[in-house]
């Protein structure tokens, strides 16, 4: 089983923790550990460095999912670097979109391009990886802030039951640093596509540490050092990447076809995700139809009327012409004689 199919029994464990009041439930085991540490190390950083170890514990298992998951991304990028000739075809057709059935039609090109190519639009993105360590954030924050004995525990002078404004920007720029690194040796196109998620990483976790104590803002520094390691294993396997992904990786041009609707439609997604959207993109269809309509100028009641008038009129006035006719037609003979 891939890691990424744990997802859902993930969410569901973490629930079932969360309304059980478990979620600390590793707070006993790393408060022993990071006691152990204390005396085992000695000196004032003996919490931090204890710190330090359970987090490289951690993402020693976790790193061959991690560089996995990396490596997928990484696939997906050049994918979708071959891919955007077509890509950017469908975003001129955007920006001249005239009417919203227009605008809707290029948004689903772009789907079936993905699609039709076996492409993801997430790139790669698992978040099993960080639903797995929730356990640990939580544990870790609570062994720090209720533990007797790690009360007023500092690395080299940062304290690590209180809020740490430097380790979390020292954690915000490390994660930076990671989401740039993943950018280089990409198109300029392509660069433009994930600066969002460039700079989305770093701010959430600048968010996550400052608001928690010092303690987790180390965690997580720590697990962005390993992170860069990582990302430059994969940015050195970014060539070789690149030249089987052009050897194997066969094209299918459909812009112009999903463009002009001659694509036949997908078929039904079992994903429940892709499913959401599929459905919300036909709820905006029937939105869309449905003031098309609204836009056509409807009669008034006034003009109804005077349409029924004059189809009664016209139907009682057809017997009379008839009539005029046949008296009509004696006296023309008449004249002729």
């Amino acid at each position: 089983m891939k890691i990424k199919h744990l997802t859902p029994i993930l969410v569901i464990l973490l629930l079932g923790l969360l309304v059980t009041g478990n979620i600390n439930i590793l707070q006993g085991p790393l408060t022993s550990f990071m006691e152990w540490a204390q005396h085992a190390i000695g000196g004032a950083n003996a919490v931090g460095w204890s710190i330090v170890m359970l987090t490289l514990f951690v993402r020693l298992v976790l790193m061959p999912f991690m560089v996995q998951q990396q490596h997928a991304a990484t696939v997906q990028q050049e994918k979708m670097r071959l891919l955007q000739p077509q890509l950017s075809k469908i975003q001129d057709a955007q920006k001249n979109a005239k009417t919203q059935d227009e605008q809707m039609r290029a948004s689903q090109a772009m789907m079936a391009v993905y699609r039709e190519n076996g492409v993801s639009m997430f790139g790669g993105i698992n978040f099993s990886i960080m639903l797995i360590q929730m356990p640990i954030f939580t544990g870790l924050y609570s062994a720090i802030q209720h533990s007797k004995d790690l009360v007023g525990a500092s690395f080299y002078g940062i304290s690590l039951t209180d809020k740490s404004p430097m380790l979390a920007f020292f954690t915000a720029a490390l994660y930076f640093l990671q989401s740039y690194l993943s950018t280089i040796g990409i198109p300029e196109d392509q660069k433009k596509t994930m600066r969002s998620m460039m700079f989305m990483m770093p701010l959430m976790m600048l968010f996550t540490t400052w608001f928690t104590n010092g303690g987790i803002a180390l965690y997580f520094s720590v697990g962005a050092i390993v992170m860069i390691f990582q990302q430059l294993i994969i940015t050195m396997w970014r060539p070789r990447i690149r030249k089987h992904i052009g050897n194997t990786f066969e094209v299918k041009d459909v812009a112009d076809d999903a463009l002009a609707g001659n694509l036949a439609p997908a078929a039904e997604p079992t994903n429940r995700f892709a499913k959401a959207i599929q459905d919300a993109q036909n709820a905006q269809q029937e939105q869309a139809a449905a003031q098309t309509d609204s836009d056509i100028p409807k009669k008034t009641e006034a003009q109804l009327r005077a349409e029924n008038r004059a189809r009664n009129a016209k139907k009682h006035a057809k017997p009379d012409d008839e009539d005029a006719k046949k008296h009509a037609k004696p006296d023309d003979e008449d004249a002729k004689k």
